[in-house]
């Protein structure tokens, strides 16, 4: 496991953190009758739960990138492509939200603005991790071949 940590995991897991807090903020409000509802991530729509989704895509390959998780992923799909798509879900997923809540006539929230800025960093991570890729990682053990069905 690397004591090191660059700015790509930096930024990544300070994004993840707030993406995970945020969820349970309020994203925006609104009025039914003389009520006063206060919506969430997970009670805005679907958009909400594939947001938090995405934020553990990303804690996932986290732990996968500092060895506490086995990695099975990256022999099916690069590191830095699952990190980018998982920032893109999460950016769209936001700024989807932000438009249907905006069009319905409720007032955003704090929460969801912070989501935006926790969707931004994973985003600004995943650039960062392809323009400077770890070199630690590039040389990465493979699988163990016990088990594993050979031709």
């Amino acid at each position: 496991m690397p004591s090191h940590i660059n700015r790509a995991e930096a930024i990544g897991v300070a994004s993840a953190a707030v993406g995970v807090l945020v969820a349970f903020l309020p994203w925006y409000a609104y009025s039914a009758g003389t009520s006063h509802v206060s919506v969430n991530a997970f009670r805005a729509s679907v958009l909400g739960d594939v947001f938090f989704i995405a934020i553990a895509a990303v804690v996932l390959l986290l732990l996968i990138g500092r060895g506490f998780v086995d990695d099975v992923v990256t022999p099916y799909i690069p590191e830095s492509a699952a990190y980018a798509t998982a920032s893109a879900v999460a950016m769209g997923s936001v700024l989807i939200q932000m438009i249907l809540a905006k069009a319905t006539g409720r007032s955003l929230s704090i929460g969801i603005f912070l989501a935006l800025v926790a969707a931004a960093g994973l985003c600004t991570a995943a650039v960062l991790r392809r323009l400077h890729p770890d070199r630690r990682r590039l040389v990465r053990e493979g699988l163990s071949q016990e088990g594993l069905i050979t031709p």
